[in-house]
């Protein structure tokens, strides 16, 4: 049924669907305040050396963009192939020179927008090669149905976040790319990996590395650029690839510094209304702490 909702206005050309997003972003942030809250403190927590000025207006843009990637989502019902490469350039020489040493390769990324589209870009371009998509099933199941039709529609297989271990047994004897968006708020923080990100003690999700480190697999982090509106640039560059002696947290660690940089560089592009920060660190996490060299300034400076 949403899908019959949807559908139709998923045809209609992308310069009139901004005028419809610029409308949502209005709503969303002057006559419903949706989240902006929740927006307003993660901005300042991770900002702090922003002024008042400088932070509202990250929030004001981050609307735009927020509603500009549910415009762009709903697109992916019937964008066609050509014209969303049309929307996009990238730069995949990583990824396919890991490809042609006859390897798998895991790619993480993070909620920049629009990651939806770099999803599908992925699965459109690489045709041959079996890309899987980690995601996080929706309660909802008329939505969680329409966000997987959405997210396979060019090829991509899709696999649960919660059973990815025993799907991705379909593919151990076949050459594949494991999408992976690895900034989730983790359920369970005793068993996260923390680090500093963006100025303060953050839990990541432990279980995608051990995954990667368990069967090796060279990791790149997808880095989305919006170039301007409703055109994006996605860059790979290599995370850890198993060559050097590998350490728990590794890549958790190199993972978090380039999405780190990558906000600051285009802070209104990341998913600031996503309660990231609901998990507050305590003592006994102390050995789930990844990044050593931070550890002893941050206990200092009594911050955790």
């Amino acid at each position: 049924m949403i899908t019959f909702l949807l559908y139709p206005i998923s045809l209609i050309p992308l310069q009139i669907l901004y005028l419809l997003s610029d409308f949502c972003a209005y709503l969303l942030y002057h006559v419903f305040k949706y989240r902006r809250k929740v927006v307003s403190e993660n901005i300042e927590k991770s900002f702090p050396n922003l002024d008042k000025k400088e932070r509202i207006s990250i929030e004001k843009q981050f609307y735009k963009n927020f509603c500009d990637n549910f415009i762009e989502t709903v697109k992916l019902l019937s964008i066609s192939e050509k014209e969303l490469q049309s929307h996009i350039t990238a730069d995949y020489s990583e990824l396919e020179k890991i490809l042609a040493e006859n390897q798998n390769c895991h790619i993480y990324l993070g909620h920049q927008f629009n990651w939806e589209w770099a999803n599908a870009h992925v699965g459109s371009t690489f045709k041959n090669t079996n890309i899987a998509v980690a995601y996080k099933p929706l309660r909802n199941n008329s939505f969680n149905n329409l966000m997987l039709k959405i997210r396979s529609r060019f090829g991509s297989k899709m696999v649960s976040s919660k059973k990815m271990k025993h799907e991705m047994e379909a593919y151990k004897d076949k050459q594949h790319v494991l999408i992976l968006v690895a900034d989730q708020n983790p359920n369970k923080p005793i068993r996260s990996f923390w680090t500093s990100f963006l100025s303060q003690p953050t839990a990541f999700i432990s279980g995608s590395e051990l995954y990667t480190a368990s069967h090796k697999t060279p990791t790149l982090f997808a880095k989305i650029i919006r170039e301007k509106r409703g055109h994006y640039k996605f860059v790979l560059t290599p995370i850890f690839d198993f060559s050097e002696e590998y350490s728990i947290g590794r890549v958790t660690s190199i993972f978090t510094k380039k999405l780190e940089n990558a906000i600051k560089a285009n802070p209104e592009n990341y998913l600031w209304s996503h309660k990231r920060w609901k998990h507050k660190y305590k003592i006994e996490y102390k050995r789930r702490w990844i990044d050593k060299s931070l550890e002893l300034q941050l206990y200092s400076n009594h911050k955790l």
